[in-house]
């Protein structure tokens, strides 16, 4: 038997916009033959998803689902502005939502709530409007002690949803803390929560170019590297969330804001974790 390669998986889901599982079973019969896979998979009904998986897809909407301890996000792309707001593609949306709520796993393998799994719904309206779909990024976190806040965009295509430790999200106070973190990082697209979630070759290209620019300052060498480290530091205050002057008051940062409505309520509150989707990217 043809060993199986995660390229492989990866080209043909690729290619067809099918699901892991179903990718790997086709493959595995077609004894690793990429081609003959994606004509099995024609044959078995997948064919305009097939044909459709190289055609833009530009559109979508994003889902959100926050319910007790568990929230999803979720961007669903298609091709047209039309079919983005037709009410079937948006209870798709939600739907996948729901799916991406109720449990861990590869999308499009999920249990989708009217039957089936995510795939499959994804492939009938395909089948059914002509256009191209694909699940883009999406997100689950989970809570134990805290509580979540979120906020969708006017166009459905931007979505945000934060993590706060510490409360319940009962009082009014923490609820708007909520809301207000998660249009604050709609508006300014954080690169990450804290220094660390900022990409490694980020990092060192934005220090390469401080350096460059402190090199022009005629200063001695021990001064530039003070320099340039000036402005990395600059840079990550204005790139992770938690350092970012808070948009409704730019005296504090996003984490002293948190700890002040935090002292409001007399709970230890702490923005964790946060995930930013938008259609398109």
């Amino acid at each position: 038997m043809a060993e199986i390669t995660v390229a492989q998986i990866k080209e043909l889901r690729d290619r067809t916009g099918c699901g892991m599982m179903d990718a790997k079973r086709a493959l595995t019969e077609s004894g690793g033959d990429v081609e003959k896979a994606i004509d099995d998979l024609r044959k078995k009904g997948e064919v305009k998803a097939a044909k459709k998986a190289g055609r833009e897809t530009a559109e979508g909407k994003i889902g959100i689902k926050v319910e007790g301890k568990v929230a999803a996000v979720v961007a669903v792309k298609c091709e047209t502005d039309f079919t983005a707001n037709n009410d079937e593609f948006k209870g798709l949306v939600d739907n996948i939502a729901k799916a991406i709520h109720a449990a861990e796993g590869e999308a499009s393998e999920l249990k989708y709530p009217t039957g089936g799994t995510v795939g499959d719904a994804v492939k009938a309206l395909v089948a059914k409007t002509g256009e191209n779909m694909q699940i883009g990024a999406h997100k689950r976190l989970t809570v134990a002690n805290g509580y979540f806040g979120y906020y969708l965009h006017s166009d459905g295509k931007l979505g945000v949803v934060v993590k706060i430790e510490g409360g319940d999200g009962a009082s009014d106070a923490e609820k708007t803390l909520a809301k207000d973190i998660a249009m604050h990082a709609a508006a300014t697209n954080p690169l990450g929560l804290t220094q660390a979630d900022v990409p490694a070759d980020v990092v060192a290209r934005e220090r390469e170019i401080a350096l460059e620019q402190a090199k022009q300052s005629g200063k001695p060498a021990n001064i530039q590297e003070k320099i340039a480290e000036g402005k990395v530091a600059a840079f990550f205050k204005e790139q992770t969330l938690l350092a970012q002057p808070f948009v409704k008051d730019t005296a504090v940062t996003i984490e002293q804001h948190v700890a002040n409505v935090g002292k409001q309520v007399n709970k230890p509150l702490k923005l964790t974790q946060y995930a930013r989707i938008k259609v398109g990217e």
